[in-house]
């Protein structure tokens, strides 16, 4: 017993060969058993003798006092470094609980102690091995504990393991840095890479929290990550991320609202009672729609108004757009359709009244226009009577001298026509891959119109039959459709009796492969 009978002074004799263990750094404590929550450590003294272990330190300076631990380490092997990190509270926290990141162990708590103040805690730990690097200026430390509300379930782990301290490390740029402030709660979810950040404005919260999903046509596309006011106080901001695969979807024009609680309609047909999802019904949420002809694609920091209600006709919008292509698609050269107008005279009550019939066809570098086989045949059922015009240059068109190729025309060009429009014949391909997505190329349309490859299906003589239900223009007839992933126009959009299809640009068409 010490002589202020304050502690116990216990003397250990080193042998010569572990001399190296009386390093300033190194730390003793007294081995027995113990059980709690996620550790069981020193069960051989319940028969055997107690003793003492020890973690050797890295000094050369060599000490001969030392000041026990009260909790043995149980993380002894590896180099490591000491950090201290300032929280507010304990939350539970107990000397000997793990330092984990991504869901391992790289450290322990060495130390819990009031700060000189008063006014908080101060956590020494130690991060054992490589995880000495996650010590950065900016990396966050929080106490990970069992969190149960109405915007996340998390943490449920620590109700076998006692609580932990959890980190996300800060940029491999920063600087080293051995003091922390531990956050009160997990920060927000790191954004992915590809991922979009967005803002909306609103009137009031709305029942808004953070966690809470972002919805397109029902399905979660995104999160809340933060619900405050405005700079200026006037308005509620709410930030959203969008994950990487779905920002194709958000566009200049897009419409935003609330979506959350129950829709209660009484009428003479009955009761309707609409939940957008469970998960948006505990939490709240918000939605977004994009029109038909999408607007530009928005960039991170983008602003949106949300509104308290959907507009009717922005929950039937269906605009087609190609998911996950946005970087390919930016450099990707398109065709340039020909406008094709076929004129002629009608007598009706011997009043001479002027038709027309429009589509769009695609030259080629073999100097040869692509065009709607509909177009062709009504060409042989005017004769004379019909003048073509090819981009509004007429042209004469012998409809004996159109070769025909599974339900297209291909017919010769002048030398001098279409010269600076042709689309390279090398680049034409009926190859596609299951998961393709086919773009139909508008020159009416901001962007082109996806066609996903599991909505088409052979079609024997002509190339590939359009699924009934996808809304396309009659105005799109003719118009070239490109595989997205390679670039190579498949074919032409056109019309058969039994709907929409794509005419095969290509010698022989292949289904999907």
């Amino acid at each position: 017993m010490a002589p202020d009978l304050n502690h116990v002074d216990v003397t250990i004799d080193l042998q010569a060969d572990n001399q190296a263990i009386a390093a300033e750094d190194s730390q003793f404590w007294i081995q027995r058993a113990r059980v709690r929550l996620g550790q069981i450590s020193g069960l051989d003294t319940v028969l055997g003798a107690k003793y003492v272990g020890v973690a050797p330190g890295q000094s050369t300076v060599r000490k001969q006092q030392f000041t026990g631990i009260e909790t043995p380490l149980a993380m002894t092997e590896g180099d490591s470094s000491e950090v201290k990190i300032r929280f507010a509270t304990g939350d539970g926290l107990e000397v000997g609980h793990s330092v984990r990141y991504r869901g391992i162990k790289v450290g322990e708590v060495v130390l819990i102690d009031l700060t000189d103040d008063q006014q908080a805690i101060e956590v020494a730990v130690r991060l054992v091995g490589s995880a000495r690097q996650l010590a950065r200026q900016d990396t966050q430390f929080w106490i990970e504990r069992p969190r149960l509300d109405l915007t996340e379930i998390r943490g449920m782990d620590t109700l076998l393991s006692g609580n932990y301290i959890a980190l996300e490390p800060g940029s491999q740029t920063a600087p080293p840095s051995d003091r922390f402030v531990g956050l009160g709660e997990p920060p927000p979810l790191a954004r992915r890479a590809g991922s979009l950040e967005i803002e909306l404005d609103a009137n009031e919260r709305m029942g808004v929290v953070r966690g809470a999903p972002v919805m397109y046509r029902g399905l979660e596309v995104g999160r809340i990550t933060n619900v405050d006011l405005a700079k200026d106080g006037a308005t509620v901001k709410i930030t959203i991320v969008i994950d990487a695969q779905f920002v194709d979807l958000v566009r200049d024009n897009s419409k935003w609202w609330m979506v959350g609680g129950l829709d209660f309609k009484a009428g003479l047909t009955g009761i309707q009672l609409s939940i957008d999802s469970f998960s948006a019904w505990l939490r709240g949420g918000v939605a977004f729609a994009t029109p038909p002809d999408p607007g530009k694609q928005v960039v991170t920091g983008h602003r949106f108004t949300l509104q308290p209600l959907p507009q009717s006709e922005w929950l039937e919008w269906q605009p087609r757009i190609a998911l996950g292509r946005s970087n390919s698609l930016t450099n990707m050269e398109y065709p340039s359709p020909i406008p094709l107008v076929a004129s002629w005279k009608r007598s009706l009550l011997g009043i001479q009244r002027r038709q027309t019939e429009n589509c769009w066809g695609l030259a080629l570098s073999n100097r040869t226009l692509a065009l709607p086989g509909s177009f062709i045949e009504l060409l042989i059922s005017k004769g004379n009577q019909v003048v073509p015009e090819v981009a509004g240059t007429s042209i004469p068109l012998d409809p004996s001298k159109v070769a025909m190729q599974d339900g297209l025309g291909l017919v010769s060009l002048p030398t001098d026509l279409l010269s600076d429009r042709v689309w390279p014949e090398q680049n034409v391909s009926s190859a596609l891959q299951r998961n393709s997505i086919l773009l139909v190329i508008s020159p009416e349309q901001a962007e082109p119109v996806a066609l996903d490859a599991t909505r088409l299906e052979p079609l024997p003589g002509i190339g590939l039959r359009i699924a009934p239900g996808v809304p396309l223009s009659e105005h799109w007839i003719g118009l070239p459709v490109i595989d997205s992933a390679s670039g190579n126009v498949y074919g032409l959009l056109t019309r058969t009796d039994s709907g929409w299809a794509i005419a095969s640009l290509a010698p022989s068409s292949q289904p999907p492969k």
